[in-house]
């Protein structure tokens, strides 16, 4: 006897996630180095959202114009600790962007982050020791800082 052609199974709908997931299902920003030099590369306009640092890892939320190209972004520090007015240890850093010639007029907003072990390692090496609070700047601009502490 013949058997039956197995019935086609319908896949269940699928339901529209809630917010809260759809932010746990995206990709983490890669981790980028921190670069070391005396003369930063291009940097096109680029705004900072927000920025917040945990752990070795500084997280910057950042807004540019675009669309319609690939950007590349960086941070680079010049390798001086210097102090703030208030006598506070400090490392002017700045955020690298490269806009690739892209004349398109969108807003981008993309989360990115950093790996701040250099600047630890630096501190201590340069006879600091191993424990500090460090004022970070970036591209100059004093209401854009965050506190690295180690």
């Amino acid at each position: 006897q013949e058997e039956a052609p197995p019935t086609p199974v319908t896949p269940p709908e699928k339901k529209a996630e809630s917010p809260a997931a759809e932010a746990e299902n995206q990709e983490a920003p890669i981790v980028m180095p921190l670069e070391i030099t005396e003369t930063p590369a291009p940097r096109d306009p680029l705004g900072i959202e927000s920025q917040s640092v945990k752990g070795n890892v500084l997280t910057l939320n950042v807004r540019h114009g675009g669309g319609c190209k690939e950007h590349r972004y960086g941070l680079a520090w010049d390798g001086r600790f210097t102090k703030t007015a208030a006598g506070e240890p400090r490392a002017e850093l700045t955020l690298l962007h490269d806009a690739n010639n892209d004349r398109c007029k969108a807003m981008v907003y993309k989360e990115l982050a950093f790996d701040l072990s250099t600047l630890k390692q630096e501190w201590s090496e340069k006879g600091h020791g191993d424990h500090a609070t460090l004022h970070l700047d970036f591209n100059g601009v004093p209401d854009q800082s965050a506190n690295f502490k180690f």
